[in-house]
């Protein structure tokens, strides 16, 4: 029984580093030139943080949203002056309320702040040669990381060190061959995995830029080995990375993003290995950051267990579709002994056995961190 339990803990202890998903902050800030008119820069932070919410760069494409931007004064909450790369910006806080709302009422699907985190691999052809591109000063690393932070979409790049480039080539990255890149990436534990190549190409008489990316699909219910391609082309760098940065967003959105419902409905969540009411405490505060529960309720707590009455504006698969970036909440698929991990000792407390003390119409258990 002993041995059980130990192979149980560090089952749990392997699983609990497996997610390393981000809740991504100031989803509702935007940063916008202050080298403009009032009407101008609240117009363009408004439609900064809609296209980062919804994936839709051309919102002009909903005359209703297209009415709001040139009311955009109402939706800011408070904005301050800020000094960057020499320019004068501009940080806007606009009001999450508001446009949830707006949103909501056209149908819009809106992502929320629970985000995967992407691990980025990426190649430049040169010529004939591959190499890794590596450089934290190179211009096209740094436009894509900064364009990628302005869209909302985490990511993190390799460490390139001995071990990586042990497992894998730049052939590899370039040709997409997903068993060597995949175990090269299991060291980062990532939520998804994804390649870059930057090299150019030829279109008539016009040479451009080209950026080509694969990436694992997270689309609910598809096959979790299902790879997405895409490309983009550009004359120019920077043009290149925005056109990225948009069909990336757009992708994301569509497999992530959820439309809020008028009609709410409740159902019962249980939350396994909560021991007492700080932990109660953290479980509630956060599923009412989750877009789309609309209220969290206590209904009953004993030893080990705590049940929720949730009120949600989308349906009950989304939420558990959205809560798999949440690391603190794992699927209980079956009973089984949990560990309790104390990350400042680095020790396993013991073993708890937990026993469901009520129904549910789904049940995860807390992995205190």
């Amino acid at each position: 029984m002993q041995a059980v339990k130990l192979i149980l803990a560090t089952l749990l202890m392997l699983l609990s580093n497996l997610v390393s998903a981000i809740e991504v902050d100031n989803l509702y800030v935007a940063e916008v030139s202050a080298e403009q008119s009032q009407s101008q820069w609240q117009s363009n932070a408004l439609a900064q943080v809609i296209s980062r919410l919804t994936g839709v760069s051309n919102l002009t494409e909903y005359p209703a949203i297209a009415s709001e931007l040139k009311d955009a004064g109402k939706y800011v909450k408070q904005f301050e002056s800020v000094r960057q790369n020499g320019t004068n910006r501009l940080r806007v806080l606009l009001d999450s309320g508001l446009i949830n709302q707006v949103l909501q009422q056209q149908g819009i699907a809106i992502w929320g702040a629970h985000r995967p985190e992407i691990l980025l691999w990426i190649v430049q052809q040169q010529g004939s040669e591959r190499v890794f591109m590596r450089r934290q000063d190179d211009e096209l690393l740094r436009l894509l990381l900064q364009n990628l932070a302005e869209a909302g979409i985490p990511v993190t790049t390799p460490l390139y060190d001995i071990d990586d480039l042990m497992q894998l080539s730049e052939t590899d990255v370039w040709a997409g061959f997903w068993q060597p890149i995949s175990q090269a990436s299991s060291r980062y534990r990532p939520d998804m995995i994804m390649t870059l190549v930057f090299d150019e190409v030829s279109q008539g008489n016009e040479q451009l830029l080209r950026l080509s990316w694969q990436r694992q699909s997270q689309l609910a219910g598809s096959n979790p080995s299902r790879i997405i391609r895409n490309e983009v082309t550009a004359a120019d760098l920077t043009g290149l990375i925005t056109a990225f940065s948009k069909g990336l967003s757009q992708e994301l959105a569509a497999e992530h993003a959820v439309v809020l419902t008028e009609q709410v409905s409740t159902y019962q969540l249980a939350v396994e290995n909560v021991q007492n009411l700080a932990d109660v405490v953290a479980v509630e505060r956060m599923l009412n950051r989750v877009l789309g529960v609309a209220g969290v309720t206590l209904r009953e707590y004993s030893e080990n267990e705590a049940s929720f009455a949730v009120d949600l504006q989308i349906a009950l698969p989304q939420l558990t579709h959205i809560l798999q970036w949440q690391p603190a909440l794992a699927l209980a698929d079956s009973r089984a002994e949990m560990l309790v991990i104390d990350n400042d000792s680095q020790r396993a407390s013991g073993a708890v056995e937990l026993q469901p003390v009520s129904a549910a119409d789904v049940r995860y258990v807390y992995i205190r961190r």
